[in-house]
């Protein structure tokens, strides 16, 4: 029941890739009755607000709301497989959970 982009790390999931200092922006979608706490492990992300740059505030954590969308700006600077997943216990052992892998250009780690 719980997964993101309707993957479930016990499928099987591909690690999602980023490349080493790539900054990527990653949109959230909470198509549930349910918040959901995403965290990414390894690294700050900094949230898009709508806002100049001095109202974004960088965060490891964020709420997402039933019906919600969140956006966020990370720097991929952290070398090495990092946990990203939803901090509902529930939600995370039963499917909310994928692996985001960061490698230099080439992949080598």
């Amino acid at each position: 029941m719980w997964s993101f982009d309707g993957v479930k790390l016990s499928d099987g999931a591909d690690p999602i890739p980023f490349r080493h200092m790539e900054r990527v922006r990653v949109n959230l979608i909470n198509d549930t009755m349910m918040p959901h706490p995403i965290h990414i492990h390894g690294h700050f992300f900094q949230l898009v607000t709508g806002e100049d740059a001095t109202h974004n505030p960088r965060k490891h954590t964020v709420n997402v709301l039933p019906g919600g969308k969140v956006s966020f700006d990370l720097t991929a600077d952290a070398i090495g497989d990092w946990a990203f997943h939803c901090h509902m216990l529930m939600h995370m052992h039963t499917g909310m959970m994928r692996v985001v892998t960061v490698r230099h250009e080439g992949g080598a780690a």
